[in-house]
């Protein structure tokens, strides 16, 4: 997966997602749960000619660190997740 960053300010991003459209959706969810959070969402123009684009603004704090937490926090539950599975073969 590849990322183009568009937009970046001191309470927004907004980025292209090259090839990938399925973490989109969890990582928005997580994102949604945080309270420095005022907005995310992503969206397509047209799945078989455009790439995804992901818009995140925050009330406070830092967009791109915001964005890294969510994404650290959808690892760990990805593997544990993967634990839990292991452990039932």
């Amino acid at each position: 997966m590849e990322i183009k960053i568009k937009n970046e300010n001191d309470k927004e991003i907004e980025f292209e997602v090259i090839k990938e459209k399925t973490i989109l959706n969890p990582l928005k969810e997580k994102l949604l749960e945080y309270e420095e959070v005022e907005f995310a969402e992503w969206r397509v123009e047209h799945p078989l000619i455009s790439n995804p684009e992901f818009y995140l603004r925050v009330k406070k704090g830092n967009p791109r660190e915001t964005l890294k937490k969510a994404i650290e926090e959808l690892k760990k539950e990805i593997e544990e997740l993967r634990s839990q599975l292991e452990e039932q073969e």
